[in-house]
């Protein structure tokens, strides 16, 4: 979210630590998803196939609120500085992308992954507490009574290569969305963290010419470096290392429920062995981004605390 800021990407907020939407005026995102999931059991599907008459009009309906407060409120701010695009974080609303095309045609998706084997130890198991039973309700027991911390990951692989399914071959090849998976590990190096942007601007259109991409954030990654971010978050990614080092069976289930999605991200290679180096999922530029731009001692920069305060935008 804060680098898609510093590319004047202006990003719709309620809350001002997780920078997330809560969708409040259609009641948030967990009855709405899960009527839609309860029926297709998957990301990837037809609303006019697999979601029942009276389930598919409460949906739209309340994607139809939604849309029109996401666009008011980007709309008024926008106003008060030059955006070229604006945005919104809600994970779980990737649940609901082809209820997300009727009501933002050929929108632009984001898709920001983690190691799906961090998630069973994350502290915040509210997705799989939320949504795990209406996604498998006829799966039966063995899906449905499986031991929490392999929920965690089954969903994690199954919800995301679903959700790259649906992108691959509705969205893209039919409404001219444009689709960017980006790993989240792959923001811990500043050089890296450049490469998101310099892809993030070309893929996106936001406009810039790179020398004043550059300018705007060099000094978001000064401010980084001051906070000490990159030696913190690296903490955050690839804790199930240490984890399951005594646990050689939950290391094996993580992997037998995880297996699809971890192949087809690439944390795991063809032959399921771990990849210890990351590999992106977007094309990394072959040279240096900012090495051979010049360095200026004041540059222009966003940072959440300091954008317009609003019980929206922070």
């Amino acid at each position: 979210v804060t680098l898609l800021s510093n590319l004047n990407v202006l990003m719709v907020k309620d809350d001002a630590c997780t920078f997330d939407v809560h969708a409040g005026e259609m009641g948030g995102w967990p009855p709405v998803v899960r009527q839609a999931i309860r029926h297709a059991h998957s990301a990837n599907y037809d609303p006019e196939e697999d979601i029942p008459s009276q389930a598919r009009d409460y949906i739209r309906g309340s994607m139809q609120k939604f849309a029109r407060k996401m666009k008011a409120e980007a709309k008024r701010f926008s106003s008060l500085k030059r955006h070229r695009r604006w945005g919104f974080k809600a994970p779980i609303s990737q649940m609901l992308l082809p209820f997300l095309e009727e009501v933002f045609p050929g929108f632009s998706f984001v898709h920001v992954l983690r190691d799906g084997r961090d998630l069973p130890f994350s502290k915040n198991q509210s997705p799989v507490d939320k949504f795990y039973d209406a996604l498998y309700r006829d799966s039966g027991p063995s899906v449905l009574n499986l031991p929490p911390k392999h929920k965690a990951i089954k969903m994690w692989s199954d919800a995301n290569t679903q959700v790259l399914q649906y992108m691959e071959t509705v969205q893209i090849p039919s409404k001219g969305s444009t689709y960017l998976p980006l790993k989240i590990e792959m923001s811990v190096e500043e050089e890296s963290l450049l490469q998101i942007g310099y892809v993030c601007n070309q893929k996106l259109n936001l406009g810039y010419k790179r020398g004043d991409m550059c300018c705007r954030l060099r000094g978001y990654i000064r401010l980084l470096k001051q906070k000490d971010f990159f030696n913190g978050v690296k903490k955050r990614y690839g804790k199930w290392r240490q984890k399951t080092e005594s646990d050689p069976g939950l290391r094996q289930a993580l992997h037998l429920h995880g297996k699809n999605g971890l192949q087809t991200f690439k944390y795991l290679d063809e032959n399921g062995e771990d990849t210890i180096v990351i590999t992106p999922l977007h094309d990394v530029p072959s040279f240096p981004i900012c090495d051979d731009v010049e360095e200026v001692e004041t540059c222009e920069f966003d940072f959440p605390s300091k954008c317009i305060e609003s019980p929206n935008i922070r």
